[in-house]
């Protein structure tokens, strides 16, 4: 797992990722690993869950989930559970904690 982890943080350092990425990428390693296990690992190493949105033609805001990383990863099975076809391949994003233009508190206006 650990070098499945180093290679995920390494395409976070340049990009976003998505659930359907994340869950080809342990499907491939094929070592008895499931996404849900990942995502935690993930989560602990400075990975921040998500959602992405179109904030202008260039740029895409990365909006981090609140709450603990157990919180956080039930969200994401209830998500992608939630979802069918192309949508649940797009569930929730994954960020590093330097990319987070910001966390869903900032978001609340009521």
């Amino acid at each position: 797992m650990r070098r499945l982890v180093t290679d995920l943080l390494k395409e976070l350092a340049e990009d976003l990722v998505y659930h359907g990425w994340l869950a080809q990428a342990v499907e491939h390693e094929d070592a008895g690993l499931d996404w849900k296990t990942v995502l935690t690992e993930l989560l602990s190493e400075g990975v921040e869950i998500g959602d992405a949105r179109v904030a202008s033609p260039k740029y895409v805001e990365f909006i981090a989930w609140k709450g603990t990383a157990e919180e956080r990863v039930l969200r994401a099975i209830e998500c992608v559970n939630g979802l069918s076809g192309h949508d649940r391949t797009f569930a929730y994003w994954l960020a590093l904690r330097k990319h987070v233009d910001r966390f869903e508190e900032e978001t609340n206006s009521t």
